[in-house]
Order: structure tokens, then sequence, then C-alpha cells
């Protein structure tokens, strides 16, 4: 069972991964896209940490934030930080950041305005939800 449940969160990280990928393509028509498979290796990797919590939660709904911290040496640009929530929770609004949901994996990338984050620097994203009870956040990613 837990075989199945590795693979499901795979699927669920690819997927996500592709429509990203598929929203940048068509959010930025004027812009020319290059896709790179691997990293070169003169370009640093990022490094953060994130942490999404919950604010305040009433009956039908929640509101928390999304909070991502260069750790490295090297700006980390159009950073992310990716979550789950269980199936019956619904992001409907964020501020500071772009939301996006696919079945449990929520993400919320930087805005034009925020979208480079530099060595040391914060950024707090908020968002909002509905859900019959209090969702539980699992599986913290950041980029």
């Amino acid at each position: 069972m837990k075989r199945n449940s590795l693979t499901a969160l795979a699927v669920l990280v690819l997927v996500a991964g592709a429509a990203l990928i598929a929203w940048r393509i068509m959010g930025r028509p004027a812009e020319a896209v290059h896709f790179h498979p691997s990293p070169s290796p003169a370009v640093a990797a990022s490094k953060c940490t994130a942490d999404v919590k919950l604010i305040t939660t009433w009956p039908g709904g929640f509101q928390g934030e999304a909070k991502i911290t260069n750790t490295g040496t090297a700006p980390i640009n159009d950073w992310y930080v990716q979550w789950n929530v269980p199936l019956e929770a619904k992001i409907t609004q964020s501020w500071n950041g772009t939301w996006m949901q696919s079945g449990p994996s929520v993400m919320i990338h930087a805005e034009k305005w925020n979208k480079v984050l530099k060595p040391g620097a914060t950024e707090v994203a908020g968002f909002k939800g509905d859900a019959k009870e209090a969702p539980t956040i699992a599986d913290i990613y950041c980029g």
C-alpha cells in the first residue's frame, strides 16, 4: 500500500510540474521559452527552506501562509512553494504569489514583482480556502 501511495505522489508531482510548465508557456506568449532538462554545472542549485501553516480556521474555511527563505548564495528566480492537502480542501485566493491546485497538490509561485528571491531573503504568500475541516498540510517543497 505504501508503494501505491509513493507512486501516486510521484504522479501528482509530475502532473503539477507539467501544469506549471504549461501555465508558464501559455501565460507568457511574448517571451521566448527555453527548456533545459538539467542545470548546467556552472549554475548553482536552488537552496531554500519552506514552511506552510494555517493562521486561522472557521466553519467551512481557512487562511494560511507559505513562507520561503533562500538559504543559498545565488538568487532564486521564479520561486515556488508546493505542498499537499486533503482532496476536499480547495484554495480559492492568494496574495504575494499566484496559486494553482491540481487535486491535493497546491503550489504558490512568485508574482512578476517579487520573482527574484535574493540570498538570505524571505517571501511570505498568504492564501484562503474552503474545507469542511481544517486541512492537514504535508510534503512541503520549495525552489
